[in-house]
């Protein structure tokens, strides 16, 4: 209470203080000393004693020590007290400051409210309830690995709400995904986690299948081996892979100048392990399938030389990756070389499909019986093989089927983390067959997040400054991701041109449908190497670290009238700061008048009504400007067009904002800055305005002719 959580008036919050000065102090005295209640903030909340002087409060208090608690017992006075406090629909929810990461008719600081039935959305002045839902309607909570979000997905299929707003116009019904900022992340989850466990899978980040895992029998870890067996006979029988005795003259010659002590060594082994593995079939033993820490003289596919050889050092690297020398020995390397590493192997492998199949027969025998199954060394390369099965499958359809029959017979272990990282393979597997081929090697923020078998994730900003963090699978294309964002920011399903932008410095470039996001985030890292390798001196670097900005921009794209519906709060948010920017870049022709009037309505949507004193209007102005007009804009024009806003509402004082820009043909257009030298009756620079109709893709303007 002393909070102020509950939204008391002054009247109950009286009743309370002399309920509680009964349970702290006992009966009041018929002359109580003022010391008693000098402390006022120990009894009522600040909204209610900062409206009088401490001095007014002492006697008001004691009064009420005597009518609300006097001759009451301190049990009676408690239970008083609590009876007072659960009649508030607050009781028993614990708040969190938190801010909305979005575009909503409402505040965006608001509480989130965490209680026994599930979360609600609270106004911070008089706690009115906003939206509330039960946690039987959360689709997913997760937990931002990288930013201080959560992210609230409720099901499509949930009930309207049970408590409508006050202003009738204000709707979250269909919006089903929200976002908050708020450094006590891991507190609201583990609330949530200890009102609903059912939740704990999203929250805790488990990438796990939430349906009941059935017991694995011996019956399905034998039917599962099989499968594995008949596979490696396919591959044998189709002649994919090279039998080991036609490695040529130099092992043989070596094998003959073995001492017969030697030989007397190794033929038990070789006993050993046909005894316990099963026999050899065609010349192929279990120790060509399984791991070795051993580096391998030759390659397990049939290929040219020229390829064998490198794939002869891939294997070396692979050791190294994993933590073995050449001869077995463990060796510790920094998480910044086992990049380096994974992505050679890569580069070299995944553009030639000899060396592709190669390096998934590799890999697969490096995860297969390791003798530690939960081993830093097993655990690496099966890391490796998560990576590999994320970027691209191998071309051959029988090592494809391999694939699989390996990463099920690993995943039916639920016990091991072997059995999560087979589990997690595999799924990356089902998302990448059927896409395009990746053009770059993974970043090495995508490594490290599937190395830990979590999603992708890129920060997306928006036109006026904020930005995202968005989760998506290393196959994801840049329509897939343009889908998980609209969700996010709760921009209705139907709503169609927008797309992501690479923005790199000054420049941009809208990404194809079908390109894949880490793809450009590869890219960008390869940029960045290379500036860094080529730059000669720090203002080379400096001046280059400038230029070389990259991110992701989330905009309108297409400005097609049937595209556009200025009735969806999230679209018209969108637009409008798209629209702002295009004026600060001086993108739109205004006059003189037309910045006024700007500014006016600008400042009745951020300074609300005019007052009397004459405003700054320079740094409203900087906000709906070009800089070259803040310093000069008249401001006893402004604010007269400011005063005859009186009472306008900040949702008319948008439309109208809009509807101005509107009055110029060209508002719709997507403009470039072109250079023209085939006559001289026109200006040397020029726009080229591109919009939904032809007859505007040959129209030239001046810039300089409208200001």
């Amino acid at each position: 209470m002393l909070k102020d959580e509950f939204p008391v008036s002054e009247k109950v919050a009286l009743q309370l203080a002399g309920l509680q000065a009964q349970v702290s102090l006992g009966d009041p005295s018929n002359q109580p000393k003022p010391e008693y209640y000098s402390e006022v903030n120990s009894f009522l909340p600040s909204r209610i004693s900062k409206t009088r002087e401490q001095q007014f409060w002492i006697p008001i208090l004691a009064q009420a020590h005597r009518q609300y608690g006097s001759s009451r017992n301190e049990l009676t006075a408690k239970v008083l007290y609590l009876s007072c406090v659960m009649q508030y629909p607050l009781y028993g929810t614990t708040m969190f400051n938190v801010t909305y990461r979005g575009y909503w008719s409402f505040i965006n600081n608001i509480i989130l409210g965490v209680y026994c039935d599930g979360i609600m959305f609270i106004q911070p002045d008089d706690k009115f309830v906003i939206y509330q839902f039960k946690y039987v309607d959360v689709e997913s909570i997760l937990l931002d690995p990288s930013d201080s979000f959560i992210t609230i997905s409720l099901n499509h299929n949930i009930p309207p709400l049970s408590k409508p707003h006050r202003d009738s116009n204000f709707s979250l019904e269909s919006q089903k995904c929200f976002v908050f900022e708020t450094t006590q992340k891991h507190e609201i989850g583990s609330l949530i986690i200890a009102y609903y466990p059912s939740l704990s899978t999203w929250i805790l980040n488990i990438v796990e299948c939430s349906k009941k895992i059935k017991g694995t029998t011996n019956e399905d870890r034998l039917r599962l081996y099989q499968n594995v067996i008949s596979c490696r006979r396919q591959l044998v029988d189709m002649n994919i892979v090279r039998k080991p005795h036609e490695v040529g003259g130099f092992l043989k010659s070596t094998l003959r100048r073995l001492s017969k002590h030697r030989l007397e060594k190794l033929r038990p082994e070789q006993r050993s392990n046909i005894q316990e593995n099963g026999e050899t079939y065609k010349g192929f033993s279990y120790s060509f399938w399984a791991f070795s820490k051993q580096q391998i003289s030759f390659g397990l596919s049939s290929m040219s030389e020229q390829d064998e050889s490198i794939m002869v050092h891939v294997f070396d690297s692979i050791l190294k990756f994993s933590g073995l020398g050449i001869s077995g020995e463990i060796i510790k390397k920094a998480e910044d070389e086992h990049i380096t590493i994974l992505q050679s192997i890569l580069e070299k492998c995944m553009k030639k499909e000899t060396l592709l199949n190669e390096l998934y027969l590799q890999m697969i025998k490096q995860t297969t019986d390791h003798p530690d199954a939960n081993s830093r060394i097993n655990l690496k390369n099966w890391a490796f093989l998560c990576v590999l099965c994320s970027v691209v499958l191998p071309s051959t359809k029988y090592i494809r089927k391999y694939l699989m029959a390996h990463l099920k017979r690993c995943a039916s272990d639920y016990m091991s983390e072997e059995g999560k990282y087979a589990r997690f393979a595999e799924t990356c597997v089902f998302r990448t067959q059927g896409c395009r081929r990746r053009q770059w090697t993974p970043s090495s923020e995508e490594i490290l997040c599937t190395t830990n078998r979590r999603p992708c994730y890129a920060k997306i900003y928006f036109m006026d400054g904020k930005y995202y963090s968005i989760e998506f699978y290393p196959s994801s294309t840049a329509r897939a991701v343009t889908e998980i964002i609209k969700k996010k920011i709760g921009l209705q399903e139907n709503s169609k041109g927008y797309t992501i932008y690479e923005v790199i410095g000054a420049t941009e470039r809208s990404l194809l449908p079908e390109e894949k996001v880490c793809d450009v985030m590869a890219k960008w890292e390869k940029y960045r190497t290379s500036t860094q390798q080529g730059g000669q001196n720090q203002t080379h670097n400096m001046t280059n670290s400038r230029q070389n900005q990259f991110m992701f921009l989330f905009k309108k794209h297409l400005f097609i009238d049937r595209y556009i519906n200025l009735e969806d709060t999230v679209e018209k948010e969108l637009i409008y700061h798209q629209i702002l920017h295009n004026l600060r870049s001086e993108r739109y022709p205004i006059t003189e008048m037309e910045a006024i009037m700007l500014t006016a309505l600008q400042g009745q949507l951020e300074l609300g009504d005019c007052g009397n004193d004459l405003c700054d209007y320079r740094s409203v102005a900087s906000h709906c400007l070009p800089p070259r007009f803040v310093p000069n804009i008249p401001h006893e024009a402004v604010a007269m067009h400011h005063q005859s806003l009186r009472g306008m509402l900040p949702a008319e004082a948008k439309k109208s904002f809009l509807n101005l820009i509107q009055s110029w043909p060209l508002h719709r257009s997507t403009i470039f800055d072109v250079m023209q030298s085939f006559t001289s009756k026109w200006p040397r620079m020029l726009w080229l305005p591109f919009d939904q109709k032809g007859d505007s893709f040959a129209g030239t303007f001046d810039p300089r002719e409208h200001f």
